[in-house]
């Protein structure tokens, strides 16, 4: 026979989501960093991200080269990401995650895994191939976790946050974007940013 006892942590966690839902301002960490590269070349990096909450946002993809290897406006973002986790370089590693389909070889970055940051996320919406709306998150814009400071203040030794609050004053959601192209898209669900690649 079991006896039950009232937890108010546990109550107020019944009904909400264990995922990132809305446009926001985040503290926390990267759970994992890994190498991904789209259908048409372009290189970048994927990111699992847990808030100090408990609730997590995945699938957060920067594409930064294209597939001649020219930079794309992701690498400004990983660059400033970098400076707001205090990374100099990332260097990559074969590892072996728990993917949906159990263990998965990728190329990670761990020297972004488990480091502080600060993430500005944007939910932007698309239409799925049955026609109905899904999101995807993206990495509007990194700071640095304990004072809030953006990279170029960070860069320019500057101590108060002034350019955060701005910025976030600005962000909103993403309406939805069509795409026309010429053979069907396979965005899904569960990784809507599959074929978001440049």
């Amino acid at each position: 026979m079991r006896n039950y006892e009232f937890n108010e942590e546990s109550a107020r966690q019944a009904g909400a989501s264990n995922f990132i839902d809305a446009t926001g301002k985040y503290k926390g960490v990267f759970t994992l960093a890994k190498q991904v590269i789209s259908k048409k070349g372009t290189e970048g990096i994927e990111f699992s991200f847990e808030a100090e909450d408990g609730r997590a946002a995945n699938y957060l993809q920067l594409w930064t080269f294209d597939k001649d290897g020219k930079p794309l406006y992701g690498k400004k973002v990983l660059d400033a990401l970098m400076c707001c986790a205090r990374v100099k370089g990332l260097t990559a590693k074969e590892a072996t995650i728990q993917g949906r389909q159990g263990s998965e070889q990728v190329i990670s970055f761990p020297g972004l895994q488990g480091k502080k940051i600060g993430l500005l996320l944007q939910r932007e919406e698309y239409v799925k191939n049955d026609n109905s709306i899904g999101y995807k998150f993206n990495i509007y814009a990194p700071f640095h976790a304990d004072t809030e400071l953006m990279a170029v203040e960070l860069l320019d030794g500057k101590t108060a946050p002034e350019m955060l609050p701005k910025v976030l004053e600005g962000l909103a959601d993403k309406p939805v974007q069509t795409r026309t192209t010429t053979t069907q898209t396979t965005a899904r669900s569960e990784n809507p940013a599959d074929d978001w690649g440049e």
